[in-house]
This record gives structure tokens, sequence and C-alpha cells, in this order.
């Protein structure tokens, strides 16, 4: 039996506002489902995120039916973060929706108790919300599908019991060939830095049962152990995912083999372009040269865009996300610093669907009053300045420089907390003064600088 497995679908997403990155969702997991039948898939899994949010459009609504009632074969779905809301539960989900029209097969474990509780549901027959696992036989085998809802923080804790409910169920009922958990998280040793919750030694319990298990949540794709398989989302739906090329799809699984082949989706190409502004003190010849690196990628641009997977259904070019990231010091003010110009050029000279700019410039004056500061505690992860971090160099040259320098770390302190005072806590200029006649006498009790506490607070 050979099972299709994607996730992250995200239907009705539209990215940075444009319809078409909405049609371009839908487009890529029309794609997906062909390449499923081509392959001969028996099923197809989607563990999470069919849709972007649980407040989908009717339209949206609409076109999916439209999609997956042409598919002839099971559609086994679990609930991701953005299919439902873990706080605030509505009592049908568009999920559940789908389910009870018998458009797909919804899965989710019941964790009310200490040990997850799995229903038995027909592919043939949903029941009103769907059950906690599916059987699907061909030719004698037994293939055994189970489905976890996502969990956030809760995940790890319920593993054991989810082990549990597995465990029971393959004991009372037939023993299956195979069997499989849809889940909805992501695993740390795998991708560490994107917001995985699982630990690699959480799923040992899991992998003794199951023998795939088909993930969802994290966009790129990845493998952790024998039976974890994550797929990556089929779009790429921001800059960092965009630079992950070849690492969004589905997975096609041989349960006779027990072998898992990634295939890459069709997708819109999405390209970064980097630009060093350092060293112009004028826009105009930055713009000039700027100009001519662009007509330069332009080439490079190209051989992207033709790549099979970027190529429209009728093999044609599918203009470019462009991330423009635009690095280095930075001699002029941002009054004539025109990023709007740089994005339309662009725009044109690329023929983009859309520019996203990225300022990680640095302000030669800021650069040199930070100093040695680690860029990951100067910047944002924007780009734009950590002001807090900016805020205490500050203070700390300004009390290294004054007579105060010899509790430099204690004055700069106190002044941040004046700062406080005065724009957070709208502190009066006589409860700021007492603060300060109260900080010198703490750090300099024999007098030193009394007669300067009222020209501080001015």
């Amino acid at each position: 039996m050979r099972l299709a497995h994607a996730a992250d679908i995200h239907l009705g997403h539209r990215q940075y506002g444009l319809s078409q990155r909405e049609v371009d969702g839908r487009l890529s997991f029309q794609k997906f489902l062909s390449q499923a039948r081509e392959h001969d898939a028996d099923a197809i899994l989607i563990p999470g995120d069919l849709f972007d949010s649980r407040d989908i459009r009717p339209e949206t609504l609409q076109q999916t039916e439209d999609i997956l009632e042409n598919v002839d074969k099971p559609i086994i779905v679990s609930p991701g973060n953005h299919d439902q809301n873990m706080s605030r539960r509505r009592s049908l989900t568009w999920l559940q929706y789908l389910n009870n029209r018998g458009i797909i097969t919804l899965l989710s474990a019941d964790l009310t108790g200490d040990q997850a509780s799995f229903v038995q549901t027909d592919a043939d027959d949903p029941r009103k919300g769907g059950g906690g696992y599916v059987d699907l036989k061909r030719d004698g085998n037994l293939v055994r599908c189970f489905g976890l809802q996502y969990r956030g923080a809760y995940i790890e804790r319920d593993l054991p019991a989810v082990a549990d409910g597995i465990r029971t169920v393959n004991d009372t009922e037939d023993e299956p060939d195979v069997s499989i958990l849809l889940a909805h998280f992501g695993v740390d040793d795998a991708v560490p830095d994107l917001g995985a919750n699982v630990a690699r030694s959480a799923l040992t319990d899991i992998e003794d049962l199951v023998d795939y298990i088909a993930l969802g949540h994290i966009h790129k794709q990845y493998e952790s152990g024998d039976a974890a398989h994550n797929p990556g989302s089929l779009e790429a739906f921001d800059i960092q995912e965009g630079r992950w090329s070849d690492e969004h799809g589905y997975y096609i699984y041989d349960t006779e083999t027990g072998t898992a082949e990634h295939h890459l989706s069709k997708r819109r190409p999405y390209v970064t372009l980097d630009f060093d502004v350092s060293g112009y003190r004028t826009f105009e010849d930055l713009r000039g040269d700027f100009e001519d690196e662009v007509a330069d990628a332009r080439s490079d641009v190209e051989g992207t865009c033709q790549r099979s997977i970027y190529r429209d259904g009728n093999d044609g070019r599918r203009s470019p996300l462009i991330n423009l990231r635009l690095e280095g010091t930075l001699l002029l003010d941002h009054a004539t610093f025109d990023v709007e110009t740089l994005t339309d050029i662009v725009e044109k000279e690329l023929d983009a669907l859309y520019t996203q700019p990225t300022n990680h410039t640095e302000r030669k004056a800021v650069q040199e009053l930070l100093g040695d500061l680690e860029r990951d505690e100067a910047f944002n992860p924007d780009g734009t300045v950590n002001t807090d971090a900016l805020q205490e160099r500050v203070f700390t040259t300004i009390a290294g420089e004054s007579r105060y320098n010899g509790e430099t770390n204690a004055v700069a302190e106190t002044l941040d907390r004046t700062e406080n005072l005065v724009n957070e806590d709208s502190q009066s200029t006589a409860g700021v003064a007492e603060y300060l006649r109260e900080r010198r006498r703490e750090l300099f009790p024999d007098g030193a600088g009394a007669e300067d506490d009222e020209e501080v607070v001015e």
C-alpha cells in the first residue's frame, strides 16, 4: 500500500495580502493530489493545517470542497494549530464539517483521561467529529492510522498516554500489519531553532508501537529516527522558508517495503537578493550601483525560475517572490535612504510578483556606540536596533565618563531606572528627585555629588 503524506497546506493564506498567493497555495495542493494519483497512492495523509485559519472565507471552503470531492481515495486528516483554537474550541470546525460530509476522515484522540482513547471510525462512513483511528485494507494487508490533534506545549506530557492508547487498540483489535500516527508537532533534535516542542527521547514509546509518524507543523522537511517524517509545507510562506529551496514537498510511504521517499512540491520561486550599502555617501551613487547589481543578478534569478518545480502548470515562468536583504554600514540618513525606490527597481528588473525588503543595515553612529556587542544582542530579528541594548550602552558610557565612574554599572542602572520612572511610570519631578537622592545616599554615603542632585534632575 502506498500513502501520500503532505502537511501545512494553509489553504486560504494570502501572504503579503496578495490574492495570488492564496491561488498559489491552492494550485500547489492540487498538484500534490495529482502527483499522489500518479504514484498510485491508496490514501492521502494530512497531519494538520489544511486551512490557514479556523475562520476561512466561504469561497475558500467551497474551492476546497470542489478539490477534495474529486479525490477517489481516503483523505485522512488530523487537526493542526491553524485548524482549531485550543483555548476557545468550537462545537463544529470546518474540518469536522468536511468529515460529516464524507469528504475527509478526521482523526483525533480523546485526551480527557489519564490514557488517550482512540475510537474507531470507518473511512466509508465518517462519524460526527471523526474518530481516533481508521483501518485501511488492501490485498489482505491492514494499515491502521491513528490521529493526534495539535496539543501545543502539552504534547510531550501527552505522548505517554497516546502510546498507551495505541497499545490498547492494537492489543484488543486485529493486529495491524502497519501502524501510523498522524500528529502536528516538531522534534527538537532535527529542527532546534524552529519552535519544535518534543524532545527526541519523548518519541521512544511511540516508535515502539508505530512504523511511520506522519508529522506536520514545521514547514521544513526533516526526518528523525526511523519513523518520524516531516515533509515541509508545499509552499514557502515567509522569507526564511523561501531559503529552504529543496526542503518543501511530500512523502510517498510504501507500507510493504517500509520506505519513504521525499518529493519536491511545485511552488512559486523565492529568491534572496543581498546588497551592501557600506561606503555610499549619496543615494544617487548607491542607486546606480544597486541597479547594476540587480541587472547582474537577473541571470541567476532566471535560472532559479526555470527549475521545473517552480514553473506553472503550462511549464511557463512564474514571477518570483524576492527578499531584498540590505546590509552594511549606512552613511546616509534615513530621510534619503529610499528603500521603496530600491524595491521598485527589483520588481521591475526581475519581473517579481512581490519584493519584501529586510533592512539589516547599521547606522555608523549607532555601530560605533554599540561597539563590540554581538549582532544578535544589538539588533532585533527584523534588523532594527535593539533600543534596550543601545540605551544600556549609552547609560554605561555616560556613567563611565562621569565623576561617578567608581560605580559605573550601578550609576548606569540608576539612569535606566530614572528613564523608566519618567517615560513609563509618569513619575513626577519631585518623585524622580527623591529617587536620585536615595540612590546617591546608597552609592555614595560620603556625600559625593550631593550638590549635583538638582542639576541631574533638570
